[in-house]
């Protein structure tokens, strides 16, 4: 059954002397937080309890429940940018058929239960293709997309397909793979939407980026070296939580696509040529499917912004990476964005 979603966080923006509000509503009373662990040397590991974790919301120890992650089915929309600087990326989304075959073949039940979607995106998301256990009807769309305008609409195609994955059973994992350059250009839709959004949903984004200044750059010189390796990035915090949500908000759209990885619980990397696109999606693949879901209601509700942690104290030899925040019920003043 789908969790009970009441709350609401309260916006408000001061300036020139004149005050704006909005009222964004959101609330979870289940909180779900997927979790990766892996050995030193990258390795997954799959073999512990729920009570190998130790899960705190602010400090709070919380009583959690391991939910069978292989029996879930799977709804994933792939979103990718077709417009501005993606169009040099073209010739490097062709591993992309492989990485969706994996992700939709690896199930215990029978293949048909776990489902993609395709979006392309430049000013405004298209016409998603629909949820289909066979990528293949797709493979065009998927290595042949047609070039879009000047535009990049991030948030705009995030809630698109939050709306897609919300017509999803409510028994599904829900996820989102962005595959797009880091920051926004041209959306309409407020960031606290798409936060209040993947909270509602208990959504996953999962961030592959590439640099529009490096594309450029390696349009002159078409043998550049890669540069920057990818970092998978579910544990490391973007921003403080004890700052202003304002300061919080503001900072995520420095590195929109993995800010929004961070705080889903999703994953966020970099890629600037074949080989490392390549290596990541094998990775997210991977991840993707051996992660730990973690499940609880809060002990103590308060509203606002909520730090979590998630340890494993019976094994420090291991690194674990899982989402680092999420909305409570209530309300809650603070500056809305600085204008772009």
């Amino acid at each position: 059954m789908r969790p009970i979603l009441q709350a609401a966080l309260l916006t408000t923006f001061a300036a020139t002397g004149l005050a704006q509000e909005t009222t964004l509503r959101t609330t979870t009373t289940l909180v779900v937080v997927p979790t990766l662990v892996q050995t030193t040397s990258k390795d997954v590991v799959y073999t512990l309890t729920a009570s190998d974790f130790l899960l705190t919301d602010n400090t709070i120890p919380q009583q959690i429940r391991l939910e069978p992650s292989s029996t879930q089915p799977l709804s994933l929309v792939v979103l990718i940018q077709t417009g501005g600087a993606a169009i040099r990326e073209f010739e490097h989304y062709r591993a992309l058929e492989t990485m969706l075959e994996s992700l939709l073949q690896h199930d215990t039940k029978p293949r048909s239960k776990n489902q993609v979607s395709i979006v392309n995106f430049d000013s405004k998301p298209e016409a998603a293709s629909p949820f289909t256990s066979n990528v293949a009807e797709w493979t065009d769309a998927i290595n042949h997309p047609e070039p879009g305008d000047d535009r990049a609409a991030i948030l705009d195609g995030l809630s698109y397909s939050l709306r897609l994955l919300d017509s999803q059973p409510a028994t599904n994992r829900r996820a989102i793979l962005l595959i797009s350059q880091p920051t926004d250009l041209g959306s309409k839709t407020p960031l606290q939407e798409i936060l209040r959004t993947t909270a509602e949903t208990n959504t996953a984004i999962y961030t592959l980026t590439f640099s529009p200044e490096k594309a450029s750059f390696k349009n002159a010189f078409k043998d550049a070296p890669h540069l920057n390796p990818p970092v998978f990035g579910i544990g490391q915090n973007y921003f403080s939580i004890s700052e202003p949500l304002g300061l919080i908000l503001g900072a995520m759209r420095k590195n929109l696509a993995a800010s929004i990885a961070t705080l889903t619980g999703g994953e966020a990397a970099t890629f600037d040529d074949q080989h490392s696109l390549d290596e990541d999606l094998g990775t997210l693949a991977t991840h993707i499917r051996n992660r730990y879901l973690l499940t609880f209601q809060p002990a103590s509700p308060q509203p606002g912004l909520h730090k979590l942690e998630v340890r494993l104290p019976q094994h420090p030899e291991l690194t674990v990476s899982a989402r680092t925040n999420y909305w409570s019920a209530g309300l809650e003043s603070a500056p809305a964005l600085p204008a772009k």
